[in-house]
């Protein structure tokens, strides 16, 4: 079976050490083991190949350069990535394939424009709606052509699967009588083993947290959560082991975090972007890894399906989340991790005051947690929920 798989968004390079990233290399992967021959369309290769990816084709073919300092730049960018979408697409129906799967991007409809030309089965995954959310957070020029590209490819596809929940309620809302199915994200427990039981009891403890340093991951709750925590160790028996920070990621907002952690005297280190096969290392090294997503936004759902979470528990740590979105349904209070309410530095300071005092409990949570990862959560069964909904011949199923 031939899969051609699309991401036209050159915000995703495809060997690159973002969380998308990941996600799109762990699908091929997924898609590999099912037996099917892969050759991946982008915009954007990155230069982070895996070594188990070397043979992995690839057609990158990236938007024309755009002035940024010309006037009408970004509708003219982009038109661009829109015009790089339709060349992957002529791409795609040139080399033929059996499946054509897409990542949702917007400004492409490579997927309806292949599946109409090639007459074969298509997935279209959709891990964000990228519509708001470039509104919200960067600029968005041509709401309408992104509205109409998201419907026709939507509508085109076999099945949309959707990360969570709000994201599905987001795409048939979007698109009326889209084919939608939920499949949260997964994790691959070769990549990412277990952590070593042998770590050295030391009087100061680490919590981990990896991801791309944006306001919506709540990093600046987890500092204050650990100063508070380590302003209650040895006040009296049982108060635990004082806490530094590992970040693992980088992003726009590492300077404000460097100067929060120094001004609130926490230690703190980051690493910045490492490769993928780098982050089970670092989060070993550590003894509990933290989700402080924030308290959510009135009318705005929390519509991720956060990788980490699934990472960290697949790295056999102990984990301190908030619980909000989706992370209830994969930590489970008191035996995979410990659940806090968002916005609550208190309750969360509580919460690593209670595993730095206790190591037994720290290593029952992580046993635990490493458990329902190999159990629940891989990638080959997040796939196969979604080839489930594809009209695949008999033969290739």
């Amino acid at each position: 079976m031939r899969v051609a798989y699309v991401c036209a968004d050159p915000g995703v390079p495809v060997f690159g050490t973002k969380g998308s990233s990941v996600h799109v290399q762990e699908i091929v992967r997924a898609w590999r083991r099912a037996g099917a021959y892969v050759t991946v369309y982008c915009t954007r290769a990155g230069a982070e190949r895996p070594a188990d990816l070397a043979d992995l084709a690839i057609v990158e073919l990236p938007p024309r350069p755009v002035d940024l300092e010309k006037p009408g730049s970004g509708v003219a960018r982009e038109r661009a990535i829109g015009e790089a979408a339709a060349a992957l697409a002529e791409a795609v129906v040139r080399d033929g394939c059996d499946v054509v799967y897409e990542r949702y991007s917007l400004f492409s409809d490579a997927l309806a424009v292949a599946v109409e030309r090639l007459r074969v089965p298509s997935a279209l995954e959709v891990n964000a709606p990228l519509i708001e959310e470039q509104q919200r957070y960067r600029q968005l020029f041509d709401v309408s052509l992104a509205e109409a590209v998201l419907r026709r490819n939507a509508l085109a596809a076999d099945a949309v699967a959707a990360v969570s929940d709000p994201v599905v309620r987001w795409v048939e809302h979007r698109a009326p009588g889209a084919k939608t199915l939920l499949a949260p994200n997964g994790v691959n427990t070769e990549r990412i083993g277990p952590r070593p039981r042998s770590r050295r009891h030391a009087h100061r403890l680490t919590v981990a947290f990896v991801g791309t340093l944006k306001p919506w991951h709540g990093v600046p709750a987890l500092l204050t959560a650990v100063a508070l925590a380590n302003a209650e160790t040895g006040a009296g028996a049982g108060a635990g082991e004082a806490w530094t920070v590992r970040i693992i990621g980088d992003g726009p907002g590492r300077k404000d975090l460097e100067r929060a952690a120094a001004g609130l005297g926490v230690e703190a280190e980051f690493t910045g972007a490492v490769p993928p096969d780098a982050v089970p290392g670092l989060l070993h090294g550590c003894d509990a890894a933290a989700a402080p997503y924030p308290q959510p936004v009135p009318g705005r759902d929390n519509y991720f399906s956060p990788l980490k979470v699934y990472e960290y528990l697949a790295a056999g740590m102990p984990v301190v989340a908030t619980a909000v979105g989706q992370i209830p349904s994969i930590v489970e209070d008191g035996r995979t991790g410990l659940l806090v309410p968002p916005g609550d530095a208190s309750a969360f300071a509580a919460a690593l005051r209670r595993l730095g005092a206790d190591a037994a409990l720290r290593e029952r949570l992580g046993t635990l947690a490493r458990a329902a990862a190999v159990g629940l959560y891989s990638w080959d069964g997040v796939l196969s929920r979604i080839t489930a909904a594809l009209p695949l011949r008999q033969e290739v199923a």
